[in-house]
């Protein structure tokens, strides 16, 4: 079953839609879904979240996607409960200490997002952060880790010739420091030395 409400109204179409307006909310099992509008699918449990846009051009109650315990800020998502996948546009996810975003980004279904053209910043101005490594094609896996492609640093949005062929991130909730002491080594191959 999926439960929904809205502050303003819900409106019912032919078809199996459902339009929620005013603070909208979904959840379906473990997904939570608010948004200011929302139109579902019922036949097909698919939604379509968006922010409402004032006369400034202002755009208020973006939609937040939220599995489990890792949450989306997004502009606009389009999600089907049933195969778990959806599209997402502007996503903005906090990993571990940093914030990685994406312009488009496909959700799937193990809770994984596809992204081309992303960022990774630890600058706390995510929306246009200071400096960032620009990620050409990347995969994220929500307090795992992040897979990235060729990937190069960009500075006061400056391109910096610092590029790399691949990255990965990994991210641990528990973190430790200390001295590693070194061992000695004795490789036939390599001779003696210190490892680690």
């Amino acid at each position: 079953p999926v439960h929904y409400e809205a502050n303003d109204s819900i409106v019912f179409e032919k078809g199996g839609y459902a339009h929620l307006y005013g603070q909208g909310k979904v959840n379906y099992e473990s997904i939570e879904l608010t948004s200011e509008i929302i139109t579902m699918n019922m036949d097909s449990s698919t939604v379509y979240a968006r922010g409402r846009e004032d006369s400034l051009g202002v755009v208020t109650g973006i939609p937040i996607f939220k599995d489990g315990e890792t949450p989306y800020e997004t502009n606009t998502i389009r999600y089907n409960f049933k195969s778990k996948r959806g599209l997402i546009s502007n996503v903005v996810t906090q990993q571990g200490e940093g914030y990685v975003t994406g312009n488009n980004a496909k959700k799937g279904a193990n809770d994984e997002l596809f992204m081309i053209n992303g960022r990774y910043t630890t600058c706390d101005h995510h929306d246009h952060p200071h400096f960032y490594l620009q990620l050409t094609r990347a995969k994220v896996r929500p307090k795992k880790n992040v897979v990235t492609g060729p990937a190069y640093l960009v500075v006061e949005d400056v391109p910096l010739p610092i590029a790399v062929p691949f990255f990965f991130f990994p991210f641990s909730s528990s973190y430790s420091s200390g001295f590693i002491m070194p061992s000695y080594m004795d490789d036939s191959n390599r001779g003696f030395g210190l490892a680690n």
